[in-house]
């Protein structure tokens, strides 16, 4: 019980991925699968266009559902449809102090398996749903139960 509870007060730098994937606006969906492919992950942040402009976040579900099926009478192919048109933005974001259980608690309540992770107007990494899950799969206690 202990590790789960030091777990929930860890600060989500300690647990977040460093190597973000990013990606420019302007580069089409195909770029996009080729850059998810290549790299194995699940998600890009888009870069902001300008010091003005905001993070934004495309994920495989964002293609799949915007691009390969939209919907009846919606028609985007994946070669001529740029990032910009179908990520998610402003993405949602927090401190790298913040601690994981009020992470947790901000994707439940916003409906999201991801925060950006911004130190000031700096990305400093991405915290999702899968980080924080492995973090308790490699608790002892639960690394030797038998099944």
């Amino acid at each position: 019980m202990e590790a789960l509870k030091k777990i929930r007060n860890t600060p989500v730098s300690e647990l977040m991925q460093r190597d973000v994937v990013t990606i420019d606006g302007s580069r089409t969906v195909a770029q996009a699968i080729q850059l998810i492919k290549s790299r194995e992950v699940a998600s890009l942040v888009v870069l902001p266009r300008n010091e003005d402009d905001v993070y934004g976040i495309l994920t495989v579900r964002d293609i799949l559902g915007k691009v390969i099926d939209p919907g009846e009478n919606i028609y985007r192919d994946i070669w001529n449809t740029q990032v910009h048109d179908i990520m998610t933005k402003p993405v949602y974001s927090i401190d790298p102090t913040m601690r994981v259980k009020y992470a947790l608690r901000m994707m439940n309540r916003l409906g999201v398996r991801r925060l950006v992770v911004l130190r000031g107007h700096e990305l400093a990494g991405i915290i999702s749903e899968i980080e924080i899950f492995r973090a308790v799969e490699d608790l002892p206690s639960v690394a030797q139960v038998a099944l």
